[in-house]
This record gives C-alpha cells, structure tokens and sequence, in this order.
C-alpha cells in the first residue's frame, strides 16, 4: 500500500465498509470461504473471484478509489482470484499498475491471456502483460478462444517450462467471439482436452446454458482440468439473469443452502457442480463484488435441489 496515497484508501475502505453492512444473515458463522483444490495439486483457490469490470481497464473519472474498494471488497469476503483483461488499447489495463501500487500481485491468482493472432505478435503481447502484472512466475497464461493455437499453445508450454507461468490452459467465450464457440457442441474444446490436458480450461456455464456440464465438465473431471466459469447469470438469448427475476422473490426453500439473492442462487448452483473449481464474475458496484463473494460461504445445494433451482429458474 505504500505507493497509494492514505486518502485514496480509506476512501476506498469506507465504500466497503458501508457495502458491508447489508444483512449477511446465517453465513456469518462461516468462517471462511470454500475453496477448491487445483486437480494434481494441494492448491486450494477460493470458489468465487473476480473479473475485468471497466474500472479496471482504464482510470475511471473519480480516481482510484473505485478499483481499489472493488479489490479490497473481493479480499476482505475470502476471494483471492483475479482474471485480468486480455485486450491492449493500445495500453495494458490499469489493473497491473494499481495491483503493484498495492503490493498485492504476490497475494493474488492471476490470470493472462494472449488475445492477438500472429506467433511473434502473441510472444509480444504474453510478455508485456505479464510484466503489467509484475507477478513472476504469473499463476495462469491461457490462450484466448482458441485463437491461432498452432501458434500460441507451443508457446505458453515453453513459457510454463522457462518457469514463467506456474499453469496454462485455454478460455471459450460466448458465440460471436471465435469460430469455436458454440454451446451446442465444444467438439474443438473437447478434442484439445482429450489431447493435451490443459492445467484451466475458463467456459461459460448457467443454468440457461448447462451444454457445459453435459459434455465438458464431466472431461475435465475424467482428466484432471481445472475449471474456471464465466456468464453465470447469462440467460436465453445471450440476456442477463437480473432482467429475468427483477421484481421476483427469492423461493423460500432458497434459504436451504444459505441462498440471499438472485446472484448467489447462481453463484450457489454453479460452484455446486464437483468438477468446477472457480467462477468469476464482472461488476463495477462493491456492494455486488461483497454479495457475489457471498456466495461462497454457507450450505450448497445437493443434486435434487440443483433440479429443483433448474425447473424454478427456467419457469420465470
């Protein structure tokens, strides 16, 4: 914290501070949030983290205080994961500056991806942003939606064999983002796992979209792969969950696995699945960061009950 100036971080601290007044109800007994162990090793990450929000791409008009208590939000709930945001314009995103003004890259599990086609132009660009981040060896490089991975796979193997990443793997986006993604099949994603076994695999997963769980996840548990979600609260159509259930209570057989809101019903039935390690998720208002990390403590539902939250979900 020494390169933070002391008003930037009380500032930040106290919008934590009043965010976390919300009424926590019984998971405060809970002591900790519930990890995941990494498949093949003792490490354990924190079943819930964070994403790239806007405020950490570029310096947000009110300074700093908000990235910073969008962070201080995440660790003071249990989280520990960051997944950084890939993409250059043309500069790294703030997030790797402000992480090394914090003194905090050490503390953290991030994550980096080459998002760029070319092999040199991906060899440039893993470079440059693991040093934005100033973590060495950085915990994951992925290879960004499978793009040019004749390319970019060689080269963050050799990369985690120089010692310069401690795992490696490969995200799939939503559809539109890459020729590979498509919810009905995965047959690319599944053929590379059979054949390489990545460390990660990040992918989306909801209750909209279980096409995950029916043919990748059960692969990832078989081999080994360590599994990040993303779009936990994507619905039909590509819309979001909260436009869905606004105005609509909770049922009351949520409060069976500790369940507070809407994100968490997500959040819960997700991080439920055996073969998921960690799911992260995106938002610029702390009081949503601290109720999302929320979601990692208290009681999951068992399988009926995930049958349940489906049938419920999907009748809205």
């Amino acid at each position: 914290m020494s390169r933070i100036d002391r008003r930037t971080f009380l500032a930040s601290s106290a919008m934590v501070a009043a965010a976390s007044a919300l009424p926590i109800g019984s998971i405060s007994a809970q002591e900790s949030m519930r990890t995941r162990a990494i498949p093949g090793t003792d490490e354990h990450l924190p079943v819930i983290g964070l994403g790239a929000p806007a405020p950490f791409n570029d310096w947000p008009p009110e300074g700093k205080e908000l990235p910073i208590a969008l962070i201080n939000a995440m660790m003071e709930h249990g989280g520990r994961l960051m997944d950084t945001r890939p993409f250059f314009r043309p500069d790294p995103p703030i997030v790797g500056q402000l992480l090394q003004e914090l003194n905090l890259q050490n503390e953290l599990f991030l994550t980096t991806k080459i998002p760029v086609h070319g092999k040199e132009e991906g060899k440039a660009h893993l470079e440059r942003a693991v040093a934005n981040l100033g973590k060495d060896p950085v915990d994951l490089v992925m290879v960004h939606n499978f793009r040019d991975m004749h390319w970019h796979w060689p080269t963050i193997k050799e990369f985690k064999e120089a010692g310069k990443s401690r795992y490696i793997g490969v995200s799939l986006g939503r559809p539109g983002d890459s020729p590979y993604n498509n919810y009905a099949t995965f047959h690319a994603l599944e053929s590379f796992m059979k054949k390489e076994n990545p460390d990660f695999i990040m992918v989306p997963y909801s209750i909209h979209h279980p096409e995950t769980a029916e043919r990748i996840l059960p692969l990832a548990a078989d081999i080994g792969t360590a599994v990040i979600i993303i779009e936990a609260f994507k619905t039909h159509d590509d819309g979001g969950l909260f436009g869905l259930v606004a105005g609509k209570e909770l049922p009351e057989w949520a409060a069976e696995f500790d369940c507070e809101s809407w994100a968490q019903y997500s959040l819960k039935y997700i991080t439920s699945h055996p073969a998921i390690t960690a799911v992260v998720t995106e938002t610029s208002k702390v009081k949503h960061v601290i109720d999302n990390m929320r979601g990692g403590y208290g009681r999951l539902p068992d399988e009926p009950m995930r049958k349940k939250m489906e049938e419920h979900l999907l009748s809205l």
